[in-house]
């Protein structure tokens, strides 16, 4: 790897939430069965973190968040997840580990806490979200309440569906890693799912950051199996990385990304 290029790890909400330890019923079929491997795609993120974090990188996490629908906040009612809620069942909330990362992944991301000597800094939905804030400077968690991570939908008493609005706080630190590169900058992006939340991730970036290289490594992204993304009228994994790939995207293995990362 050139010295003065600098690499992001992006894990997209590799979580409990999706996959086979899901509370939904209807989420634990993100496991990536029959065709994928849940468990190796985890500990692949697992290790893309270590090593990225490891050469001088920068490690950021997403996690899926909502409040459960009717949750009082001062005098604001939040119905923003009744939808997606209504669809997918309930999901990724705080109370019940839900929405906690899949235990490899916090492990590492626990590991390089210490190695870094701070905590992870952490960039709430909104200003109604209690959050733990860290002080890191290489470690972050994004927390999100839609699928694409560099938009937000915003809390209005009652609504349902409040208005989406470009993730801000997210987008400024993605363009600040940036500007504060010596040289080309290359995000390393995996996690759940391919069909939705990892498409929509790596598009919008490329939109949003001229200039930003992209990685995918496929054995750290989970999948929907390819008859129930069919069914749903969802490209399948295989069709997402094609796609993908036409827009300039590096479609990887991981070996092949932690071998870069030292040559």
């Amino acid at each position: 790897m050139i010295s003065d290029s600098k690499v992001i790890y992006m894990g997209i909400d590799i979580q409990n939430a999706f996959g086979s330890q899901a509370k939904s019923a209807r989420l634990a079929t993100l496991a990536s069965q029959p065709e994928g491997d849940e468990e190796q795609e985890i500990r692949n993120n697992a290790r893309l973190a270590s090593a990225i974090y490891a050469t001088g990188g920068t490690v950021i996490v997403s996690k899926d968040w909502h409040n459960p629908v009717g949750t009082k906040i001062g005098d604001l009612v939040d119905k923003r997840a009744a939808d997606e809620f209504a669809i997918y069942g309930e999901h990724a909330t705080e109370a019940d580990g839900d929405s906690d990362l899949n235990a490899p992944l916090e492990s590492a991301l626990q590991s390089l806490e210490a190695q870094d000597g701070h905590t992870r800094t952490i960039l709430p939905v909104d200003e109604h979200e209690v959050a733990r804030f860290g002080d890191s400077r290489r470690i972050f968690e994004v927390h999100k309440n839609v699928y694409d991570v560099t938009q937000r939908e915003v809390l209005l008493d009652g609504v349902e569906q409040g208005p989406m609005v470009p993730n801000q706080a997210f987008l400024t630190l993605i363009r600040d890693q940036v500007a504060e590169a010596k040289g080309p900058v290359t995000m390393v992006l995996a996690g759940k799912i391919a069909e939705v939340c990892v498409r929509a991730g790596v598009l919008s970036l490329l939109a949003a950051i001229p200039g930003l290289k992209m990685m995918v490594p496929e054995d750290a992204v989970s999948s929907l199996p390819s008859e129930l993304a069919h069914k749903l009228q969802l490209a399948d994994k295989s069709q997402v990385l094609q796609l993908l790939r036409s827009h300039g995207v590096d479609i990887v293995k991981t070996q092949q990304v932690l071998d870069w990362l030292v040559h």
